[in-house]
């Protein structure tokens, strides 16, 4: 069943009134002027002639309203996808009925009024149909905005949500086994102090992480945070191997960047490369005078590592896209690998 929201009915009263007013605005300054002493508009028109064609063009911007909003409706439900069908279904449907009506005027007039109603107003309510049908024009496109407008907000989150699981997906396998076999060879050692501050970071990057579905932008400050957090769990793993350089100018610490972007490029680093004594891994990650964080290491392909699908890097780079607008850069040489993340002053708010 078709029905109007309270919303469009209250816009349709609120044009019908102003059309109405307007077009009468003629008879209602002449009846001023008798009232005031000073007729100079001509006649002074009958009380009961004024009433009735106020009320009447009332009701027929109304109506007319109320039609071409439900004729809409319904070509939304019987010809989705040809939009030049639904307009010729309105079309038609409103002209029919304000052409009826436009013939049924006198009748009422002479009827209620029982006098001769002095001309058809043919112009008036020429005026009435072309305003309602073009003021309802107008609602519609400001609500398809609208429309399309929450539309990409739902998918602009949903694609956010896909890509942190997809994010998500990919580190806690291998992270979570990683840092209970660390914390297990720990345990054999018997170094206690060791283990204690192990088992301390470890519960920083879980919070860090479980925090993460919360937040879209963190400070570079605290990003930092969880990554020296994160590369002691992988010194100790790794211990006289892999070696990290985190150098931020103190003015960018306060800059912003979407959360957890650091993490798959160092996970990206050890997976893809040899990791020894003979070839230790230095991944060096440190800010530049342009706004930038550059996360590079060398490059020591592992002899059996093909070279990857590159989702991590592509998620990366949707999420840090939707979230700032700006695009990271890759930079793939012979002997380095270098990721460029662009900092934020502020967070943007969409």
């Amino acid at each position: 069943m078709l029905q109007l929201k309270r919303n469009d009915l209250l816009i349709g009263f609120t044009i019908s009134v102003l059309l109405s007013i307007f077009v009468n605005f003629a008879l209602l300054m002449r009846k001023y002027e008798f009232e005031t002493g000073n007729p100079g508009m001509g006649i002074q028109p009958p009380d009961r002639t004024m009433y009735y064609l106020l009320i009447w063009f009332f009701v027929f911007s109304f109506i007319l309203f109320i039609v071409n909003s439900l004729m809409y409706k319904l070509g939304d439900k019987l010809f989705r996808r040809k939009e030049y069908k639904r307009v010729l279904v309105v079309c038609v449907t409103c002209i029919s009925i304000a052409y009826g009506m436009f013939h049924l005027s006198p009748v009422l007039y002479t009827t209620i009024v029982v006098e001769w109603i002095p001309n058809s107003f043919m112009t008036e309510h020429l005026l009435v149909f072309l305003t309602v049908m073009l003021s309802s024009i107008l609602i519609r496109l400001l609500g398809s905005k609208q429309q399309m407008k929450l539309e990409y907000e739902q998918l602009k989150t949903e694609k956010l949500q896909n890509s942190y699981n997809a994010l998500m997906g990919q580190i806690n396998p291998h992270f979570f086994f990683n840092s209970l076999n660390g914390l297990n060879a720990l345990i054999q050692s018997g170094e206690k102090q060791q283990t204690l501050a192990y088992l301390d970071e470890l519960s920083n990057v879980f919070r860090y992480i479980l925090q993460s579905n919360k937040k879209e932008l963190v400070t570079l400050a605290e990003e930092l945070q969880f990554v020296k957090a994160y590369t002691y769990l992988l010194s100790v793993r790794y211990e006289g191997k892999l070696f990290f350089s985190i150098q931020a100018d103190t003015p960018y610490l306060l800059w912003y960047l979407p959360i957890l972007s650091v993490l798959p490029l160092i996970e990206n680093a050890v997976k893809h490369n040899v990791i020894s004594k003979q070839y230790p891994l230095q991944i060096d990650i440190y800010t530049t005078h342009e706004d930038k964080l550059i996360i590079s290491n060398k490059i020591h392909p592992k002899s059996e590592d093909s070279k990857g699908s590159g989702i991590g890097l592509k998620n990366l780079w949707g999420r840090y896209r939707m979230l700032t607008g700006k695009d990271i850069q890759i930079s793939n040489r012979k002997e380095y690998f270098k990721v460029t993340l662009p900092l934020l002053n502020k967070p943007i708010h969409s």
